[in-house]
């Protein structure tokens, strides 16, 4: 297929695209074609609206008051139920709040508290996770005096045993896109006596995790990326219901306490997920996640990976007929299945083409040591700007 027809073939796809409303939420640069979903996700107009609220009436006006009289002390739960629908969890059962490290921090001590013995006293994680996943799970290990061991997620039913007492791992690896197995992996932790903790930051926004039909046991996740809470927003810690009043965070905190305005001597943990939560809301960036997820109300996640598979299939034909043999590969699936909401795209010059992509409009990210970062998320997206950087990249070489 040539170009022109390429071209030809993204703007009748953006005619017929049903998600093509949903483009108007987002207040997007000009001139820019935005493939960062997976870093940071761009402004909605929801957003920049409730945090103005929040900022020109709700502090200004209604200051302290506004803790009892407006949702402040209860945004957390509220966003984390909004999250809740997003990554198929039962409602009640997720708390937004801290960031990424925090929360799997706080999560996986909890897990490794509830399940340790003096023979089940190894912690397994993913050698591909994100190199803070492991720093922080490595740092678990050692406060709990557990061994830290790690592998590849495929390897992990094999290095399963009875020694092994938490496994953590992400749903979608951050550099080539690859989805795991979480129901198998997950059923393979549980046969061997395991709890879970899994990522979902790659994940949560733009494809079905559906935690609750999985069995997770614990799961965290990010709100600035296909999310789009905004640079900074709030994380995210689900824990199964079963688990939750049964299991330990190490970070107690006032709005984790069961009365927090009692200003009790003794710590006692609130029921239910909230003992999760540790200090006080940061409402401006919380205000701004709630707000953003206000898109997913009207898309449900099961459109949005639909229409990130699209783009992705429509990307990778564009690749197979005019960059393929420029240098360029590709280090992400090419099974729509097996591919999360990025293209992984592999060339030897890698970092400096990023360079050049940005200042032309087109905002793609680099990875180390060859990838050239390149996020789907058809909310904002369109065809017609998927067909534009293939054209870019052919002209690049």
């Amino acid at each position: 297929m040539s170009l022109n027809s390429y071209l030809a073939q993204a703007d009748a796809l953006d005619t017929a695209n049903p998600l093509a409303p949903a483009r108007a939420h987002f207040d997007l640069p000009a001139n820019q074609k935005y493939f960062l979903g997976n870093s940071l996700g761009p402004l909605t107009h929801a957003a920049r609206n409730v945090v103005s609220e929040a900022v020109d009436s709700e502090w200004k006006t209604g200051l302290v008051r506004t803790w009892h009289d407006g949702d402040w002390f209860d945004i957390a739960a509220a966003t984390g139920n909004k999250i809740a629908h997003i990554i198929g969890a039962p409602h009640g059962s997720v708390i937004a709040g801290d960031s990424t490290s925090i929360a799997l921090f706080k999560v996986l001590a909890a897990a490794v508290q509830k399940n340790t013995t003096a023979t089940r006293n190894v912690l397994l994680c993913d050698i591909n996770n994100f190199p803070t996943d492991r720093y922080v799970a490595r740092s678990v290990a050692d406060l709990f005096h557990l061994r830290y061991e790690e592998c590849a997620v495929s390897e992990m039913p094999q290095r399963l045993n009875a020694h092994i007492a938490v496994v953590t791992a992400s749903m979608i690896d951050f550099r080539s896109a690859e989805i795991h197995d979480v129901a198998s992996i997950t059923e393979s932790a549980h046969h061997a006596g395991a709890l879970i903790v899994w990522d979902l930051a790659h994940a949560a926004g733009i494809i079905p995790c559906d935690v609750e039909r999985h069995r997770v046991d614990f799961a965290v996740g990010c709100g600035y990326k296909y999310m789009n809470g905004g640079p900074g927003a709030p994380a995210f810690m689900y824990v199964a219901p079963h688990l939750v009043n049964e299991v330990h965070q190490p970070i107690p905190g006032w709005f984790g306490h069961d009365a927090p305005f009692a200003f009790e001597d003794t710590y006692r943990p609130a029921q239910g997920i909230s003992r999760f939560s540790s200090g006080t809301t940061n409402i401006l960036s919380m205000k701004a996640l709630h707000g953003a997820l206000q898109v997913f109300e009207e898309f449900p996640i099961a459109s949005i990976r639909t229409g990130s598979i699209a783009l992705g299939n429509f990307f990778i034909a564009g690749f197979d007929e005019h960059l393929s043999q420029s240098g360029f590969s590709l280090g992400s699936p090419r099974e729509s299945k097996a591919r999360g909401g990025h293209i992984a795209l592999l060339h030897n010059r890698a970092e400096a083409l990023t360079t050049e992509l940005i200042s032309d409009g087109f905002i793609v990210d680099f990875r180390p040591p060859n990838v050239i970062r390149i996020a789907l998320s058809p909310l904002f997206l369109r065809f017609s700007d998927v067909a534009a950087l293939i054209a870019r990249l052919r002209d690049a070489i």
